[in-house]
């Protein structure tokens, strides 16, 4: 993919879905000093620490680049998806946060924090976070925060260049990790919700929901996502209660062949 082509795609997802913040490009990098020169370091150039979700935010909602190290980060959950930090089973830190789950039998907790998604243990030393339409990168993995009406069109866009269902799982809290590392680490679609930190610190909306991309499959999710668009593309004015309303074509031609009525085609 040409870098080119991302930001064009950015530019196409923003104004086809009326979207009303920029999607996320997001990229994590072995070297930080591989970390584009663009790029803010929250406590190296602000003074202040910042939640990954709150990094979301200034991305979508101000168009900033941003890019975080373990020293930017002000939320545990992070640091333990992304492999900054040792949480490993036996460790007092999971220990910690095992008893913080609020599951009730410890057996349970101990298995649901084991497999709690996570990248491999030092590896990524930062990420990069920017505006899809401004990204300078190639991008590990794209979030676009939506209503459920524009992340449904979106997943029909999936169903078309996959052939299969987006599976995703649900759960209250930690959806900065649920959205991004098993996307990254598994090359799949999610659809995510946000969890109350991102409310609460971030302004996601109560109506928002996150879908993911994963870079790899961005270019075969575009084109399906174009062609899509050509035969029926977003629309918020939707509501039609007209009975014996026109149909595309196909509907008459199925009707046919099943001996109903037909009707006008639109």
């Amino acid at each position: 993919m040409e870098i080119g082509d991302i930001n064009r795609w950015g530019a196409e997802l923003e104004q086809q879905m009326k979207l009303e913040t920029h999607p996320i490009a997001i990229k994590w990098y072995e070297k930080v000093e591989d970390v584009p020169q663009n790029a803010l370091f929250p406590k190296r150039m602000m003074k202040k620490h910042m939640a990954l979700c709150q990094a979301f935010a200034y991305v979508r909602m101000k168009g900033m680049t941003i890019a975080m190290t373990k020293e930017d980060h002000w939320c545990w959950n992070p640091l333990v998806g992304f492999g900054q930090v040792d949480c490993s089973p036996g460790t007092e830190a999971f220990n910690e946060v095992v008893d913080l789950l609020g599951i009730s039998d410890h057996d349970k907790a101990v298995e649901f924090f084991t497999n709690f998604p996570r990248l491999p243990l030092g590896r990524y030393n930062a990420l990069v976070l920017a505006p899809l339409a401004a990204a300078a990168f190639e991008p590990d993995v794209v979030l676009i925060y939506s209503n459920t009406a524009q992340c449904n069109h979106m997943i029909r866009a999936i169903k078309g260049a996959t052939g299969d269902y987006v599976r995703s799982v649900f759960d209250g809290i930690d959806s900065c990790i649920y959205c991004t590392v098993p996307s990254f680490a598994e090359n799949e679609y999610r659809v995510t919700l946000p969890d109350p930190g991102d409310r609460e610190r971030a302004h996601a909306g109560d109506d928002e929901i996150i879908l993911t991309i994963p870079g790899k499959r961005l270019e075969d999710f575009m084109t399906s996502f174009s062609a899509m668009n050509r035969f029926m593309g977003f629309s918020k004015a939707l509501i039609d209660f007209n009975l014996d309303f026109a149909r595309p074509p196909f509907y008459n031609k199925l009707f046919d062949l099943w001996g109903l009525e037909k009707g006008e085609d639109w």
